[in-house]
């Protein structure tokens, strides 16, 4: 039986993606049976485009502790609490979001063991980065290891997957046609569904799909934006305008046949949080082949361009045996993956090293 640890992590916490859906899903599985307390940016500090921050009501174990600087290097500040406070483990999230200087100040004093979760996807120019001295550097997959090694003692790097959401406690004709009431959308059509708040350019592949597919099948694409533009809405098309914690989102996914991923290209190394979130729906994702998705395998449907992404959507609408077969790695990856059992591998090395 594992003794109860007190674990101490700084991070985002509850904004739409990345970092903060890495630290929430360990997190609420830590809080369940150690002391945890998190040290979060206040929130005015912490808007971007590509996060959204939501204020942390209910939950005690939140501290906004830290500003996060608008520039790597700026000084910023941590509230004194991080190094005054007695705890086992403190966890680090997204290091090129905190205030590097005053953590380089600061961390002497910290007697705690310390692990970083690494998060970017290239190794960052700004040498002070690496002078914070941790006793393990976790990281999603070898791509990272092999670009982390180049900086870090091999022993340090550590491989944890990213962790998803838990399976669909309702899944099937009965949960698609409750979700569909539930958000207004027709039960007789064959629903493609989209969200987030990636450059409209990212979704053209997909509004070609749908325009190619509208006389073929019933169809209708929805797309739920929390802000930017989009062409015109077409009688095959319905943007709707939200910015849904994942509970809701669920509810798009159970009501949808299939989950189209809008993401471009990166020469960066990167993990689709938005994947690991959504795989537990059991709801098909479609995704175009990039950095994104390349770890992935059967687990979700990717395409290298417009004519295999017609192909492979008509495969899922019109094959069963085929739908089926991508939901069946979808979901052992999930079971394989799950942030308990990710929460758990954490606790693992926190003990080997305390």
């Amino acid at each position: 039986m594992t003794k109860e640890m007190k674990i101490t992590m700084m991070s985002r916490w509850n904004v739409t993606c990345g970092i903060s859906a890495h630290a929430e899903l360990v997190g609420r599985e830590w809080v369940k049976r150690h002391d945890l307390t998190v040290f979060a940016p206040t929130l005015e500090s912490a808007t971007d485009w590509h996060h959204n921050p939501i204020e942390c009501e209910g939950e005690e174990f939140v501290i906004r502790g830290y500003e996060q600087p608008e520039a790597l290097g700026k000084t910023g500040w941590v509230d004194e609490r991080l190094w005054k406070g007695d705890y086992d483990v403190l966890v680090v999230q997204g290091l090129a979001l905190l205030p590097i200087p005053a953590l380089l100040e600061i961390f002497p004093k910290v007697g705690a063991k310390k692990v970083l979760v690494w998060h970017e996807g290239i190794l960052p120019l700004y040498e002070d980065f690496y002078k914070l001295n941790f006793d393990a550097i976790v990281c999603f997959d070898s791509r990272f290891r092999n670009m982390l090694i180049r900086k870090y003692p091999e022993e340090k790097i550590h491989i944890i997957p990213f962790p998803c959401r838990p399976l669909a406690k309702v899944k099937g004709d009965s949960a698609k046609k409750s979700a569909r009431d539930e958000l207004n959308i027709p039960q007789d059509k064959n629903i493609l569904f989209s969200f987030g708040k990636q450059p409209q350019f990212e979704y053209e592949d997909f509004l070609w799909l749908a325009n190619e597919l509208k006389e073929r099948y019933d169809l209708k694409y929805f797309i739920l934006r929390s802000y930017g533009d989009l062409p015109p809405e077409k009688k095959f098309l319905e943007v709707r305008r939200g910015r849904p914690e994942y509970e809701e989102i669920y509810k798009y996914l159970y009501a949808s046949d299939i989950f189209l991923l809008p993401k471009s290209g990166t020469k960066n190394i990167v993990v689709s949080s938005t994947v690991c979130q959504c795989l537990g729906a059991l709801t098909p994702i479609v995704a175009p082949d990039v950095r994104h998705v390349e770890q992935m395998d059967k687990e979700i449907v990717k395409y290298k361009n417009r004519s295999e992404l017609k192909a492979k959507v008509i495969r899922l609408i019109e094959e069963e045996g085929f739908k089926k077969e991508v939901l069946r790695h979808a979901e052992r990856y999930v079971r394989e993956n799950s942030a308990e059992k990710i929460a758990n591998e954490f606790i693992s090395l926190f003990e080997d090293i305390i």
